[in-house]
């Protein structure tokens, strides 16, 4: 590919975003670049990388970010914004508070040496899938309802009795995806709620952007957030839902997620969580 000589010498930072340890959590590569090569260099170079998602970062007032996973281009995701947050505040290219401008829009993000925190877009409720259907997908039986929730990257999010026995087919949530304009499925299991508290643990599919499963999702976190909202678990106030992903991957993780709450509507949210720094490199 003649256009890689673009990229020779861009440094690259490779974190754990969510996590609760080392080598926990999802991985995450930032490419830090004086300019965005082309397209087809960065779509390369995340299929090489191979994780959930690669960011390239040029540096700006407002840094510029792209985003793909090993597949395609997503427009917004909270897993590479958090990451990507506290590397720019690492590497000096932000202060503690800043905005990142992604293709998905302007981002407010806030980092400091632990960890960072994203203000997606207002949660939107896209409407609701079958739940049946989706459940069937997943090899698992549905708690309820499928709503299509939007905090980011449209996502269904589904109540399941046991998050352990599902045997995913991917092909066909690739196939449901791909005709919904939804980009995965958080299957979930409340394990603990008080008033304006919960905690679940959440298995996600992101088949139809080519991630069979994620190991911590904050898009996907932030809007079951919104739907717990909805669903009554916050009227007004705050709700303080903490998201507990990938123990059975090998990839523990934790996303704290704060939402805001008008009438049982979530009108805003916060999508955050520890950043581990794994190693640094240049591209050759």
């Amino acid at each position: 590919m003649d256009s890689i000589p673009d990229i020779c010498g861009a440094r690259v930072r490779w974190v754990d975003v969510f996590a609760t340890a080392p080598l926990t959590g999802n991985p995450l590569a930032v490419v830090l670049c004086d300019a965005h090569p082309p397209t087809a260099v960065m779509q390369s170079l995340a299929a090489e990388l191979g994780l959930s998602e690669t960011v390239f970062a040029v540096q700006g007032t407002q840094p510029s970010l792209r985003i793909f996973t090993p597949t395609t281009e997503i427009p917004m995701a909270g897993h590479p914004l958090v990451g990507t947050a506290w590397v720019l505040h690492d590497e000096g290219w932000i202060d503690g508070e800043a905005v990142l401008r992604a293709l998905g829009g302007d981002v407010v993000v806030v980092a400091d040496a632990h960890g960072a925190a994203m203000t997606p877009p207002a949660p939107c409720h896209l409407g609701d899938h079958d739940a049946c259907v989706i459940a069937a997908t997943l090899g698992g039986a549905a708690l309820g309802t499928a709503p299509v929730w939007n905090a980011g990257l449209p996502q269904v999010m589904l109540a399941v009795d046991d998050l352990a026995t599902l045997v995913p087919d991917h092909a066909a949530i690739a196939a449901l995806g791909s005709q919904g304009g939804w980009a995965g499925v958080s299957a979930y299991r409340v394990e603990d709620a008080a008033p304006g508290r919960v905690t679940v643990d959440v298995r996600h599919f992101a088949s139809p952007i080519g991630i069979a499963e994620d190991p911590v999702t904050g898009s996907a976190a932030g809007a079951l957030g919104a739907a717990l909202v909805a669903a009554g678990h916050a009227e007004s106030g705050m709700l303080h839902l903490t998201v507990q992903q990938g123990a059975g991957m090998g990839r523990p993780g934790e996303v704290h997620v704060r939402v805001t709450a008008n009438g049982g509507v979530p009108v805003g949210l916060t999508v955050g969580g520890r950043v581990i720094p794994f190693l640094a490199g240049t591209l050759a």
